[in-house]
């Protein structure tokens, strides 16, 4: 059922002697006392309404899936100023950061820059570029103080989401509009990167909410490993919108729109958004959502000659239709429709071209799902599956099979059964390209050895059928207990295949090595993720995760792909986590973040160990200074290695940063 939001008005600020400290200091904004920003309680925390898994909301502690939800408070007392750096806090995802822009991130495995398997959104519109089924982390951002929570799904969640959710998925729900009246003022400065934002939101009319925002972020290089030097910083701008408004009793509308620029030297990106979003009540119980997208997104790399670069100019637009039924029975039913429609232009030379450099795509989908209360309030068994058409594979069925058994109010279990697929991405079909492997020499016969990239319209889609298994248990109203138990099987894995040598001599005489990408490579992931949290009052909360995964892969006869089975030492055996926050005082909170990641093999990259920590104090309740520092065991480390389709990576350096918080 949808309810009419009606937040209290803000009170008039007063005139503050700290305005002048305000001028010169980083300013990031919080609104309402401490006391009303302290964290839920663990019971509170299970009947947070989630609908990640199967797009209709429920219980979190009903969810039978792997789902973790970042807070309003965590995001707010992590001291994190981006995305990327919150999703360190979810247990047992790997996120590896690789210079001031570029981050490698998924969950379950194959891990790396161009990581393919992991769906992200912000309020359900999916952020990822089909030139290579992945994000660009650098452009992924909004104002952090206006998001809501993130829901995160470690494993499939194709049967809802479609085709790329194969690993894990990410949503970002941003608050309602009527969340956030009033004006902000956010900053904050350290050593190694700044950023200024402002928001102004209110009422519009007597049933509408709108708010405006602006941000700027400047970030400088971390340490390149080739020379100790690099140009590889960051400047980004954004300026965006979202509308609530309450139309009837029964229907709510909301719109947003973004437009951002980041330039991070390789690449530069460029873009914007727009999303319209109507939800309707209907007395029975049933309810309709209808979701239009267009997004434009501008992409261009940076090489050391123009030849080399490319550009890409995406569109993208999607509109979805969902209903849900009024429970009949035992049964509770959830459907919808979408279409997607993309047109890539890509633009570049002989050295980096597409071929056609212009093509246009579409995507039709269906999705189905149905939870049966076989036992009422203690067996329930979820059917569901997507059905999409897509112009590079055709058909693609991607069916689960959850159930979950409440023996107590207080626990669950459940097990599940998935099939996901990731689709191929136009970079694959399309690309073409040249670059000199090895210069010519006395081992060449003075010949250079060029590698020549294809593309290959024949590929197949990447396949999983995902088994899992897990127990959540609140032995005692302050202690929370959750693990998860997964096997995956994957098949047709991408490779990239290697012809033999073979000389060519126009334009001039040179060795040519043809790459080719095929489906060659299939393997197995399995492993665990064990979360426990204690929160024994509301000024203590510590949470501890471990999470252990192996994966074994094995190429298909006659594959040439020499870093396919390699891909198995790039992703951390072991990771785990310690989060503590705590309150000395009323107007005091620390936060201490100590997390391991285990070594990755194929980067000769060592297993290493890191303390984040927050230090605020609260001077008036609008005012909170906080002393944030990241990286604080080392002066700097490596948490990633040399891909052959990705950057040079970095020592990601110690730092600090000063913030202070204010609204008014």
């Amino acid at each position: 059922m949808l309810t009419r939001l009606t937040p209290t008005p803000p009170a008039r600020a007063p005139v503050l002697p700290t305005m002048g400290l305000m001028l010169v200091l980083p300013i990031t904004a919080s609104g309402g006392s401490l006391g009303e920003l302290k964290g839920m309680s663990l019971e509170e925390l299970a009947d947070l309404q989630v609908s990640i898994v199967s797009k209709r909301p429920e219980r979190l502690a009903d969810s039978a899936a792997a789902v973790y939800v970042l807070t309003e408070e965590d995001i707010r007392r992590s001291g994190y100023t981006s995305i990327p750096a919150l999703l360190r806090l979810v247990p047992g995802f790997s996120v590896a950061r690789m210079d001031s822009a570029e981050w490698a991130i998924t969950a379950r495995g194959f891990n790396g820059r161009f990581a393919n398997k992991l769906l992200v959104m912000i309020d359900g519109r999916s952020v990822y570029t089909p030139l290579f089924s992945g994000v660009f982390w650098e452009s992924f951002d909004t104002l952090l103080e206006d998001i809501e929570r993130i829901e995160v799904i470690r494993g499939p969640g194709a049967s809802s989401w479609g085709a790329n959710a194969v690993n894990g998925v990410v949503n970002v729900i941003t608050k309602h509009a009527g969340r956030t009246e009033g004006t902000l003022v956010s900053g904050y400065a350290g050593d190694r990167e700044r950023g200024l934002a402002g928001r102004q939101g209110g009422a519009i009319g007597e049933t509408g909410y709108l708010r405006l925002y602006a941000k700027h972020e400047d970030r400088l290089p971390q340490k390149g490993l080739a020379d100790g030097s690099d140009k590889d910083d960051l400047s980004g701008d954004r300026v965006g919108f979202r509308g609530d408004w309450d139309l009837t009793p029964a229907d709510n509308l909301s719109l947003w729109g973004d437009l951002f620029s980041v330039d991070s030297h390789d690449p530069w990106i460029d873009g914007s958004d727009l999303m319209l979003q109507w939800e309707h009540a209907r007395d029975s119980g049933a309810g309709d959502t209808l979701r239009i997208s267009h997004d434009r997104f501008e992409m261009e790399t940076a090489t050391s000659t123009d030849d080399a670069s490319i550009r890409e100019d995406l569109d993208t637009f999607e509109v979805e239709y969902r209903h849900r039924f009024a429970p009949v029975r035992r049964h509770d039913l959830n459907l919808g429709l979408g279409y997607r429609w993309y047109r890539s232009l890509i633009e570049g030379s002989e050295v980096r071209a597409a071929d056609p450099a212009e093509r246009s795509f579409e995507l039709f989908s269906a999705f189905v799902q149905d939870e049966i209360a076989l036992v009422p309030d203690r067996w329930y068994l979820t059917l569901g599956t997507k059905l999409e058409h897509n112009d590079f594979t055709g058909f693609e069925i991607q069916p689960s099979l959850r159930a979950r058994w409440n023996p107590r109010p207080d626990s669950t279990l459940w097990a599940a059964i998935s099939r996901a697929a990731r689709t191929p991405s136009r970079g694959e079909y399309d690309l073409v390209g040249v670059s000199t492997v090895v210069a010519a020499s006395p081992d060449t016969q003075w010949m250079p050895l060029i590698a020549r990239f294809t593309g290959e319209d024949r590929m197949n889609s990447e396949r999983l059928i995902a088994y899992e298994l897990g127990y959540r248990w609140r032995p005692a109203p302050v202690l929370g207990i959750d693990l998860a138990l997964f096997h995956n099987d994957y098949d047709q894995l991408r490779t990239l295949e290697y012809s033999d040598l073979r000389l060519e001599l126009d334009p001039s005489p040179r060795w040519i090595l043809s790459v080719t990408p095929d489906n060659l490579l299939k393997g197995r992931t399995y492993g665990l993720d064990l979360v426990v949290d204690w929160r024994p009052g509301a000024s203590w909360r510590l949470q501890a995760w471990y999470s252990l995964m192996g994966m074994d892969l094995n190429p298909v006869s006659g594959s040439t792909d020499p870093e396919g089975v390699a891909l198995a030492g790039r992703y951390p055996r072991q990771q785990a986590g310690l989060r503590v926050g705590v309150d000395p005082r009323h107007d005091l909170e620390l936060d201490l973040y100590l997390r391991f990641v285990d070594q990755l093999p194929d980067f000769d990259v060592d297993a290493y160990g890191e303390l984040d920590a927050r230090l605020a104090w609260r001077l008036d309740p609008r005012l909170t200074l906080a002393l944030v520092g990241r990286n604080l065991l080392s002066p700097s480390h490596l948490e990633y290695g040399v891909e052959t389709l990705g950057s040079t990576p970095h020592e990601i350096a110690r730092e600090i940063l000063l913030r202070v918080e204010f609204t008014y």
